[in-house]
């Protein structure tokens, strides 16, 4: 799930909360930040970037296995002796697998508030002056549009500038 497609053991092994009502796989920055962290560590493993992305891919056991079965000490090897899945060999040759004429977009503006309770997203769009559309989008790891219970100052996401707006609306619910 998420734009790291992190499987939730992975996920939970680096921080990301993964519940009935918040999954941070979805959450851009978050598991970035755990994506990182995971590749770091796949590094110190395995010292090569092609066997990182591999094993990041495919797992780390699969990497492994296909590095003990094949005898090879690197990516190619194990490339040329064993059956990857395609999108394991994405990295290699991009464009034959459709990635072409990539568009970067501009990274994501925001303020982060504390939201006490349960708050429905709808309420804090309101709240911030914001639009719901933007709301839902900058905070994507919320599973059932609302702020998890229990969570004392749950970290939401509103459109820059409005962080004020926001905490001065709270001031009168």
């Amino acid at each position: 799930v998420g734009l790291w497609q992190f499987v939730p053991s992975t996920a939970r092994q680096y921080g990301l909360r993964i519940d009935d009502w918040v999954d941070e796989r979805r959450d851009p920055v978050k598991s970035t930040r755990a994506a990182a962290a995971y590749l770091k560590d796949l590094h110190r493993y395995y010292g090569r970037w092609y066997l990182v992305t591999a094993a990041y891919n495919a797992g780390p056991a699969i990497i492994d296995k296909a590095l003990q079965t094949s005898r090879a000490a690197d990516f190619w090897g194990i490339k040329e002796k064993t059956k990857l899945s395609q999108e394991t060999l994405i990295a290699t040759n991009p464009k034959k697998y459709g990635f072409n004429n990539l568009r970067y977009e501009e990274p994501l503006e925001f303020d982060e508030v504390d939201a006490e309770g349960l708050l429905k997203i709808d309420t804090a769009a309101e709240m911030a002056e914001a639009d719901l559309t933007a709301m839902k989008e900058l905070n994507p790891a919320l599973l059932r549009n609302v702020t998890p219970p229990g969570a004392r100052g749950y970290r939401l996401r509103v459109p820059a500038g409005k962080a004020l707006v926001f905490a001065k609306a709270g001031e009168y619910q």
